[in-house]
């Protein structure tokens, strides 16, 4: 029996080896895969200390022990204030390790948060750029080596909604605004019709200069300026800086432009340019913005069913468009994942910001400066509707219950859309709404019937106004009258006389319960002083607002005097008196 055990062995150590030369000379090839879908980690280190390049290559497969090592360094330098520090080291984790989602996420946030508000209020440029480098980490680095990780579309949506889209960053408007002057050449005309047609421009640039109706204006660019004789990205950035600023190249490449204006060449490779533009440098496919504006985007007052874009100059739009498309790479539709909650709340809020602040206003005065001016978009008021009602019954299918707080602020959205509605004039779309609210909250958490939903609708409003201003004091209601006044102001500027009409309603209105109602009890409270007093010091107010250009200011009172003479002549006699009430308490001087 012993030779037989002898064979055995034998005969398995000629398979053992036949299968190692086997292994072996199907490595080259493995290598060459692993190579080719960027699975091999072998990348140096660049700027890094000796001793930590020879250890990751020495340590070969091993190099996670250095990750490990690295990370709770970066994590201890974050939680001492050291963010630049940290930030070189997330740097060389993310080298070794570019499939640890954790660290790009990290990287991007110290970029973002900690390091840019190291940086004074008073120099918002370079806190932009710290800004732009952590969403730029998570959208061209990030993102690209982990398409599957929803954490880091949540991540990248967040910065936009949160840090660029809010105002809890004291330069959030400057972020804004440039946020806007980068976006708004690309976009053109925010139409329907216009996003499609970039969704459907060609996508390379030999696939354009083949166009026979563009190539005669690419030769003729060439001939007139050497900088476009290049069939590269160059040719791109040097079309589209022509296009803005004409005078930083020859006079004779502006006139072959403006000799294809009537030409259809000139569109397309317009349209090609932007379209490159937005789906190479911002990472955007304009058929997922044309899907977003088909989905979520703004609607007629009047009509809900007419869909307009969403305002693609606001960061509350790129978050969305991070968060869908993190939802379509990797969402599990029927397993519950709280980062794809999270990810569904970004949608969610951003939307609702897009609501409250989603018209982004720019003013240029005459002598060349700009102003930011941020308003609410009520056309948004459908698309946060039907998103909210999605969200409710997503969750409460997965978490098997009401989602808590859900339906109580879809509710109080509600009513407050409806009131929001019926102030500004659209009394028809207000009372729509009234009827969904009745509709779909009946009832309160404890079971009982609302009885304020039993009331006609004019009867609910004048409730639903009271119930805003009970306990009103005499500051409170004299703020809320000159805030309303003051974005009347506002609107006449920018010749919306419906919004701003609206608002001089609304302040009337408060004014009056507050002296109808409030005002009785004179030895509780003081009454409010004459409404053209308040009127007048509303202007003047508006008038001293450091946040309006001295041009905008005066193109107001221009209008004012020409279009409104009656309120122009109320204003005069109301500085008059207010001129002589300040004589009569000056101290007089003695003898």
């Amino acid at each position: 029996m012993r030779w037989k055990n002898r064979l055995i062995i034998l005969v398995c150590a000629l398979a053992a080896s036949g299968l190692l030369i086997a292994a072996w000379r199907m490595q080259p090839k493995i290598h060459q895969k692993r190579s080719e879908m960027g699975l091999v980690l072998n990348d140096p280190l660049e700027n890094a200390p000796p001793s930590l390049a020879f250890a990751t290559v020495a340590m070969g497969a091993f190099r996670g022990l250095v990750v490990d090592v690295l990370w709770i360094r970066a994590d201890r330098l974050k939680q001492e204030g050291k963010f630049f520090d940290a930030k070189q080291l997330a740097e060389w984790i993310t080298i070794l390790q570019p499939r640890f989602a954790k660290v790009w996420d990290f990287h991007a946030w110290n970029m973002a948060y900690n390091i840019s508000v190291a940086i004074p209020n008073t120099q918002c440029a370079q806190r932009w750029q710290w800004v732009r480098n952590g969403y730029e980490l998570l959208r061209d680095r990030g993102i690209p080596l982990n398409p599957q990780d929803i954490s880091l579309y949540r991540s990248l949506g967040w910065i936009f909604w949160h840090k660029i889209g809010d105002n809890l960053d004291d330069c959030h408007r400057y972020y804004k605004m440039q946020l806007l002057l980068e976006m708004r050449p690309l976009l053109g005309e925010q139409t329907n019709e216009e996003f499609e047609r970039l969704a459907a421009a060609p996508k390379t640039l030999s696939e354009i200069l083949a166009d026979p109706d563009v190539a005669p204006l690419i030769e003729a660019l060439s001939k007139a300026d050497s900088r476009f004789q290049k069939t590269d990205t160059t040719l791109v950035d040097n079309f589209l800086a022509l296009r803005r600023q004409p005078g930083q190249f020859p006079r004779a490449a502006f006139e072959v432009i403006d000799s294809f204006r009537d030409k259809p060449g000139l569109a397309k490779f317009d349209r090609f340019a932007r379209a490159w533009v937005l789906r190479n440098t911002w990472k955007m496919d304009p058929e997922l913005m044309v899907q977003i504006n088909r989905q979520y985007g703004r609607t007629s007052i009047d009509d809900p069913n007419e869909r307009l874009p969403i305002n693609w100059e606001h960061p509350a739009a790129h978050a969305i468009y991070w968060a869908v498309l993190g939802l379509q790479k990797a969402s599990r539709p029927d397993q519950y994942r709280i980062d794809e909650k999270n990810t569904d709340r970004i949608v969610f809020h951003s939307l609702q910001q897009l609501y409250r602040s989603g018209n982004l206003i720019l003013y240029t005065g005459p002598d060349g400066e700009t102003a930011l001016f941020i308003r609410p978009d009520p056309k948004m008021f459908t698309a946060c509707d039907q998103i909210w009602r999605t969200i409710i019954e997503k969750y409460e299918k997965l978490e098997k219950g009401n989602p808590k707080a859900v339906r109580g602020g879809h509710k109080n959205f509600l009513e407050n859309a409806l009131m929001s509605m019926y102030q500004a004039g659209h009394e028809r779309r207000a009372r729509q709404i009234y009827q969904e609210v009745r509709k779909l909250y009946p009832r309160d958490d404890a079971g009982q019937i609302r009885e304020e939903y039993l009331k006609p609708f004019e009867e609910f409003v004048q409730w639903h106004f009271r119930q805003e201003m009970e306990g009103l004091g005499f500051d409170d209601a004299t703020e809320a009258i000159l805030y309303r006044l003051q974005e009347a102001y506002f609107y006449y500027a920018i010749r919306e006389d419906d919004e701003a009409s609206a608002r001089e309603k609304l302040a009337q209105q408060i004014y009056d319960y507050y002296m109808e109602e409030l005002g009785k009890e004179a030895s509780q409270r003081l009454g409010l002083p004459p409404m053209d007093l308040i009127r007048y010091t509303a202007f003047r107010g508006f008038m001293e607002d450091p946040e309006y250009p001295p041009s905008f200011k005066m193109s107001l009172l221009g209008r004012i005097q020409i279009e409104r003479p009656d309120l122009f002549e109320k204003l005069q006699q109301q500085e008059q008196w207010f001129l002589e009430q300040i004589r009569q308490y000056q101290p007089q001087n003695t003898p």
